[in-house]
C-alpha cells in the first residue's frame, strides 16, 4: 500500500498535540483502522512521499510486507525523502516477518548505514499503529516539556536517535542514554548480542531491546 503524491515536497505540518497527520492515501485501511483506536488521527492530501506525521518535526515513511515482497519502488521514496535537506526528524517503520526475513536485512542496512536514518521493525498493521500511537505520545511529552526544549535549530542526531531509541517498549531516557552512549549508534545496536547489552543495562531491558531489533527471527 503505497500511493503517494509524489511531486509535494517534504515540509513541515501543521500537527496538533496529540495528534497524527496521515497521509490521505491510507484512508479506509486496516492500519488507520487500528491508528484511530490508539491516538486521534487527521487526515491530509498534501503529504507527498510521506505517510505519517506523528508531530511537526517527525515523519515516517511506512514500508509493508507486500512493499518488501513486491520490490515497489519503497528505495525511491525514502531517498528522496533523505535528500529533502529538512530538518524534520525522519524514520521507517517496516514489516520485519518470516515472509520479509531476508530482504529485511537488505533493507535495514540500505536504510541506516547508507542513508543514516532510523528503522523501526514491526511484525503485524496493528503493532505498526501501537508504534506510530507511541511516538505521539513521546513527541508531545517532548514538545510541551520546558526544560527540554531546544533552540529552534534543526535537530541533532543524539537527540534524534534518544527519540527513536524511546519508542521501544519499556526503555525510558536513562537507559536510552547508557545504550547509545556505549555501542554509538543503531545499526551497533541492532547488530550487537544480547549478552553485550546486558552488560550495559541488565538482563531484562536487553532482552526488551534485543526483541524490538529481532522480532523476525522469533517466529
Amino acid at each position: 500500500m503505497s500511493a503517494h503524491t509524489q511531486s509535494t515536497p517534504v515540509c513541515r505540518q501543521t500537527v496538533p498535540a496529540g495528534h497524527i497527520l496521515v497521509s490521505n492515501s491510507w484512508t479506509g485501511t486496516q492500519l488507520a483502522g487500528y491508528l484511530s483506536k490508539y491516538t486521534s488521527v487527521l487526515y491530509s492530501d498534501g503529504l507527498g512521499i510521506v505517510d505519517f506525521y506523528p508531530s511537526r518535526d517527525a515523519a515516517v515513511i511506512f514500508v509493508s510486507e507486500a512493499d518488501i515482497i513486491s520490490g515497489i519502488n519503497y528505495r525511491r521514496r525514502i531517498v528522496r525523502f533523505r535528500q529533502a535537506n529538512t530538518s524534520i526528524r525522519g524514520s521507517v517503520i517496516a514489516q520485519n516477518t518470516s515472509l520479509t526475513r531476508d530482504q529485511f536485512c537488505i533493507l535495514q542496512k540500505f536504510v541506516s548505514v547508507e542513508l543514516g536514518l532510523a528503522i523501526l521493525p514491526i511484525q503485524t498493521i496493528e503493532e505498526a499503529a501501537q508504534l506510530l500511537a507511541q511516538m505521539v505520545t513521546c513527541e508531545a511529552k517532548f514538545n510541551s516539556n520546558p526544560f527540554r526544549m531546544k533552540p529552534k535549530t534543526a535537530s541533532t542526531p543524539d537527540v534524534d536517535l534518544l527519540k527513536t531509541m524511546t519508542v521501544i517498549p519499556g526503555l525510558g531516557d536513562k537507559r536510552a542514554r547508557q545504550i547509545l552512549q556505549h555501542f554509538g549508534s543503531l545499526q551497533e545496536i541492532s547488530n550487537t548480542s544480547q549478552e553485550n547489552l546486558e552488560k550495559v543495562v541488565g538482563a531484562a531491558t536487553a532482552s526488551s531491546v534485543y526483541k524490538f531489533f529481532h522480532q523476525s527471527f522469533l517466529l
